[in-house]
């Protein structure tokens, strides 16, 4: 394909008319999942609320945990669209508009637009990459923003002296990447620029002003959010965000303790079918690659999100989505030398990429058939009185709900005949576009479901509530959807956030409590007049029996 600016745009358009019809339709068909989604789509209604857009907020309380940039993205859509899943998922439909275009129009300018299709087509046909863009969760801004900052730099260190152009714009995206996430977004990229240039130490030769104008740009965008809660006085809300870092870094939140080796499995199986075309071709030579500088810079981005976030305690699944852009640079690297002849694809990995295939296929079809399985898998959960009502719940299923995972199995089974037969130029799209469109169904077909078994009937409780004047409070388990769908507000009180006020003092209006079935003896144990009056799944909703409630006026 010949490099021409006209078919660039055009293909760059028809890519975000496609991407728009893949990420926004149904956007909301789901209500928002706790803890995440829910978590940063309360801060950006509390703005609202508060008509206060300079102070994130959670309860109405300071929030230290994130900077802001994400929750205005989202505040901003709901003054459009309301306060809804829509809203609170829109910003992240746009990053993948925005990143499947700029993906192609970089892949056309490092190599060539055949490469930037096919790195397009690799990141919006796997797995977890695409099923990010249709959630509320922070990361895709985040991963985008660092990326950015990256290519900014690959681009310039090949030349001496670097353009300014590039420190700054590197500045810039970096910068963004900090107030969007906090300083982990400066810490990666700097072990990338340190590690290239021990790499290259004999090559790269660097002004003194380069570095110096790179962290001004980072401080004034990056942190002008943490400067300005200094001078309103907010030190506390600086200091207790550092803490929440170190913390997660060394010591792990409670329930995202995992294994060294967790974001690596994650990232094999996770990210089907890319993580196997990495593997595949890491050992062969890129010194073909008419952008062997950008490749090293991807290769070591990669290894270090995944070393760092192996070695962080905490570790949640979204935390090594920053691999994905380097993980599908250099998957596409070995598809395009596959394509054009310079490397075979063997026994040994159609035998890793069958296995997971069957594998990843049985499990989307029994997916697809719970209500048949249940009478297999329940006695399983006896033990488990939490999970087993939750997995007891009647969910209606449709006929045709296994055939998506036999979609899968059939789609990715030919796609791997056809790439043993040589034919890799029909066999990628085909199996790249299998995963898309099985991840998509999963999406809007699967995920309800799952989303019925696990909080719908919970967050409906939540919402009847919206229009009543009381208090909502889940007790010994956290969560963000009381605020959310409850819609709470801020004339509550403080006291409102203290359950002992709630199940012990004189109150002006009715207390509800939410408690997991798990749960309802170590409730009793603390409050033995709170009596269980509704269930909600395998929540259950509690109220007071004590004298003079349900309430009375102070």
């Amino acid at each position: 394909m010949k490099l021409d600016l006209r078919n660039i745009d055009r293909i760059s358009l028809l890519i975000a008319v496609l991407a728009a019809f893949a990420f926004i339709p149904l956007l909301g068909s789901v209500n928002l999942f706790d803890w995440d989604e829910v978590n940063f789509a309360e801060a950006a209604r509390e703005m609202l609320v508060t008509d206060d857009y300079s102070f994130v907020q959670i309860n109405f309380q300071p929030f230290w945990e994130k900077p802001p940039l994400f929750i205005w993205m989202q505040a901003v859509c709901m003054k459009v669209f309301g306060v809804n899943a829509f809203a609170a998922r829109l910003p992240n439909a746009i990053a993948g508009i925005t990143t499947l275009v700029l993906l192609f129009r970089i892949g056309s300018r490092i190599i060539n637009p055949r490469f930037g299709l096919l790195w397009t087509l690799t990141f919006a046909g796997s797995m977890l990459p695409g099923f990010y863009f249709r959630s509320g969760i922070i990361d895709p801004w985040f991963n985008l923003f660092i990326y950015l900052g990256v290519h900014q730099l690959a681009l310039g260190s090949h030349s001496f002296p670097m353009e300014r152009k590039r420190i700054l714009l590197s500045g810039l995206f970096i910068g963004l990447a900090v107030l969007t996430k906090g300083p982990v977004g400066l810490l990666l990229p700097l072990i990338a620029i340190v590690i290239y240039g021990l790499w290259h130490w004999k090559k790269v030769k660097v002004r003194w002003t380069d570095p110096l104008l790179f962290l001004f740009l980072v401080l004034l965008v990056g942190f002008s959010w943490f400067f300005a809660e200094l001078l309103r006085g907010h030190g506390h809300v600086v200091q207790d965000f550092i803490a929440y870092n170190i913390r997660l870094a060394t010591e792990g939140e409670a329930g995202h303790v995992q294994p060294f080796w967790y974001h690596s499995v994650v990232l094999l199986i996770g990210c089907f079918p890319i993580s196997l075309f990495f593997l595949a071709g890491i050992r062969h030579s890129t010194s073909d690659s008419p952008a062997l500088p950008y490749h090293r810079w991807m290769l070591i981005l990669f290894w270090v999100v995944l070393i760092v976030f192996s070695i962080v305690k905490t570790k949640i699944v979204h935390y090594s989505s920053l691999t994905y852009f380097p993980l599908t640079f250099l998957a596409a690297w070995h598809i395009y030398r596959l394509q054009k002849g310079r490397w075979q694809f063997t026994r040994a990995h159609l035998i890793a990429f069958l296995t997971l295939t069957v594998l990843l296929g049985t499990a989307f079809t029994l997916g697809g058939m719970l209500n048949v399985l249940k009478p297999y898998l329940l006695p399983l959960l006896e033990k488990d009185i939490f999970a087993h009502t939750m997995f007891a719940k009647q969910v209606p299923e449709r006929p045709w709900e296994p055939l998506i995972g036999l979609f899968f199995l059939a789609g990715g089974l030919f796609s791997l005949w056809m790439l043993r037969k040589g034919r890799s130029d029909t066999g990628i799209p085909l199996l790249f576009g299998t995963t898309f469109i099985t991840v998509w169904l999963i999406g809007v077909v699967i995920a309800p479901k799952i989303e019925q078994y696990t909080q719908r009937d919970l967050v409906e409780f939540y919402r009847g509530k919206s229009t009543e004047r009381c208090y909502l409070r889940p007790l010994h388990f956290h969560s963000y959807a009381h605020l959310f769908y409850g819609e709470a507000r801020p004339d509550l009180g403080p006291q409102s956030r203290e359950v002992n006020w709630l199940a012990l003092e004189s109150v002006d209006r009715p207390v509800y409590f939410i408690a997991r079935n798990k749960d309802i003896g170590q409730v009793h144990r603390w409050f033995p007049h709170i009596q269980v009056t509704e269930e909600r799944g395998p929540f259950v909703i509690m109220e007071r029996t004590d004298p003079g409630y349900p309430f009375r006026k102070n």
